[in-house]
Order: C-alpha cells, then structure tokens, then sequence
C-alpha cells in the first residue's frame, strides 16, 4: 500500500449525491485525501439507484455508488437542525476542501454558501458542480447530465443520424457527471497548490452546461451561423473515410483517416478498389466536398465492408498503420485485455463474495500507483469516528444520536 500519495493529509468533506460531485470526491480519496461524505439520514439516493438498471444497489453488492465512492467516510448529519450545522461547520473547519452540488440556493439558506464559508475559513478551497453556471435565467435550475449536458449542450438532436423514422441518440449514463468531476478534480489540484503559494483558499466550479459547450466545442463553433456546418447530418454527409461501417459478421468497423492523401491510396488497397485513389471524384479532401463524390464513396466502402468479417478487416487495417477499431460494446469491456492490463479496469469483491470489474478513474501516476479499490462507506458508518477525530466525547456522541443531530452507532 502507498503511504506517500500526493493528497495524504488532505481533508475534503463532500456534501454531494448522485454522480458529479462524488466522482471527484473518488477521485481525491485515490489520491490520498480524506473525503468524509456528509449525508442525511435518508442517504445519497445513488446507494439505490443500481436497482432500475439491472444491477444489485445493497450494502453487501452495490457496484455503481462503489465507484462513485469508494475509500471514502460516511458521516450521517441532520442539516435541518441548528446542531446539525454546528456540526457540519466544526468539521469544515479543519477541512482543505468543501466539494457539492447542492444548488446555490439551497446551500445560502442553510450558511454553507461560498461567501459565508470564505469569511469563516479563508484557507478553504470550495469545490462546487452546478447544472448550469452561477448566473442567468437557468441559475436556479435543476440540472442532471441527461438535460444540462447532453440535451442542452446539443449532442443529442444533433448527432443523431438523420433519415427516416431517425431519433435522437440514447443519453450515456453519466458520462456528463464523471466528465465534470474529473475536470473538478484538476481544478481543486490548481486551488490547493496556489493556497501554498497565498495561503488563501478559492472558489472553483465547473457546470454541467458549461462542461458540455466545452467539450462539444468543436461543434459548436463549426455549427454557428458565422460557418454554418448543418447538422444533424445524413450518412452520406459523412466523412466516407471516419464513419462506421458494417461488416459480414454484423459488427461495425471505424476508420479514421486525418490525412487523407497520404492514407486513402492505402484503404483502396486493404478493401480491394485500388483504381478509386486515382479517381478524379475521390482523389483529395477537396474533391469530397461535392455532396455526390461523397455519397458515391461511402456506398461502394458499404459494399466493400460487407465481403469480409470484423476480424478480417482489422487484420488487413492494422497491417496497412490505417487508425481503426471495431465498435466496442459495453459488455466487452469488463473483459479488454487492454483495459485489464492498463488498471482502466479491475476485479473488486464485494463483501458477500460476489465480484465484478469496476472501472477505475483513468488519470494515472507513477508515484501513486495503483490505488486499493475499496467499497464506499455504508450510510453513517464512520459517525462516530469522524466526530471523534473533531474533538467530540462519547458523551456528546450519543447525546446528539438519541436527539437526531447525527446517525451513528450508540
């Protein structure tokens, strides 16, 4: 076990639910930090949420809150109490950082508002994720990556395929929220280092709307008026060397050719149309700009694919240096040689013996290592512990779990 990471001796409290927030807090606890995840007594509502997609959400088998939580403390607090929130202010105020996605209004009215917080503890970094930023009409809005992401961020009416009886694409589970936890975590990085330059903490934010214009940049720059790029687009409006195609075995092959004079003679060649990379219609990016030279090429490649499987055409794709790939499907995942041996992924034990591969965050260091993958804290499970490290007495402990304030073992 490592016992030099680079955030041993940080303590982070997490006032978070769901998936955004808490992928950072994962995220720090690899790194060495102390997340002590604050929740009601009700808990993250995410402990249960495995049990609308198949998988089990209990405290023995629970592998979608385990990744968003694992090594992490559990602390049960009852806000609504003015003990509650001595409580919650006691532990920020030996804390390094503050990480939520409670909304900003929410937050103000119960004192754990950035300006509130910035007066009392100057040298805390407050790490928050909002759906759509800190100003403007959305400000108050609720916001999970389905719609502040994906739906708001343009992705999923415009990158469907259009055609007949098309709809838009199904929404990835979460992949807005780990996004943005991951970019809150290099954010909260920046803020501790500069507090050992100033010895002042900072507000750092990423949102799940802001998150999406960012990375979706690239389109959304080519589809402004000023440029105009139409989209959603048809299939034969597609780059006929970076699209799928189908193969005999019913699985798609991808093909990405950047440069497209240097490589193109040599994808005439693996698929058998060696006359095409001398064809006036085909022979440079510019000629495919006429809308039929393109749809004339993405038909004859549809044909071409077709004559051989999958596995035959990576063969001859890989032997001619061609960027490509068969499309993944999740399922394969748990058992890619190349995610195994890279730690993407890795086989966890649950306590009740049953194992699965869990996917781990991809941000890697030499020095770190690879962290031990252990399950997230059950609800409430370090209550007492915590409050013992922030000065309670066994006494005061059991007071305020025979009085509600907290939730832990008496």
């Amino acid at each position: 076990m490592n016992n030099n990471k680079p955030l041993n001796g940080i303590k982070v409290i997490e006032l978070s639910t769901y998936v955004a927030a808490p992928a950072c807090g994962r995220m720090l606890a690899d790194w060495g930090a102390e997340v002590i995840k604050v929740e009601s007594d009700n808990g993250d509502v995410f402990r249960v949420f495995g049990k609308g997609l198949d998988v089990p959400a209990t405290d023995e088998e629970n592998p979608l809150f385990d990744m968003a939580n694992a090594g992490k403390k559990s602390i049960v607090i009852n806000l609504k109490t003015e003990a509650g929130i001595k409580v919650m202010h006691d532990l920020i105020a030996d804390a390094d950082v503050f990480l939520t996605n409670n909304r900003i209004k929410a937050l103000g009215k119960i004192g754990l508002d950035y300006e509130t917080l910035k007066l009392k503890y100057p040298r805390l970094v407050y790490a928050i994720i909002t759906g759509f930023g800190d100003k403007g009409p959305e400000v108050n809005n609720p916001g999970f990556d389905t719609v502040a992401f994906w739906a708001s961020g343009g992705f999923l009416a415009d990158l469907s395929i259009d055609g007949p009886g098309s709809y838009p694409v199904g929404t990835p589970a979460a992949l807005g929220d780990i996004s943005c936890g991951t970019t809150l975590f290099g954010g909260v990085m920046a803020a501790l280092l500069n507090r050992e330059k100033t010895g002042l903490g900072d507000r750092v934010t990423v949102s799940l709307f802001g998150a999406a214009v960012w990375f979706m940049g690239f389109m959304n720059t080519i589809a402004q008026k000023k440029y105009g790029y139409k989209y959603p687009r048809t299939r034969y409006e597609g780059n006929p060397v970076a699209i799928p195609y189908k193969t005999k075995d019913g699985e798609w092959i991808m093909t990405s050719i950047l440069e497209y004079e240097r490589y193109f003679p040599s994808l005439c060649k693996v698929v058998g149309v060696d006359e095409l990379a001398h064809d006036p219609r085909f022979i440079s990016k510019a000629a495919l700009l006429d809308p039929e030279n393109r749809k004339t090429l993405v038909k004859i490649l549809e044909e071409r694919f077709e004559t051989k499987t999958s596995a035959e055409w990576i063969k001859l794709l890989t032997e001619a240096d061609i960027v490509h790939d068969r499309l993944k499907h999740f399922k394969e995942i748990a058992e890619s040689e190349q995610a195994v041996v890279n730690n993407f992924i890795s086989e966890f034990e649950f306590s009740n013996g049953e194992k699965a591969m869990l996917p781990r965050p991809a941000l890697q260091s030499d020095n770190l290592g690879t962290p031990e993958y252990t399950r997230g804290p059950l609800l409430g499970e370090n209550t007492n512990e915590v409050l013992r490290s922030i000065g309670y007495d066994e006494a005061k402990i059991n007071d305020m779990i025979q009085t509600n304030i907290v939730k832990g073992k008496s």
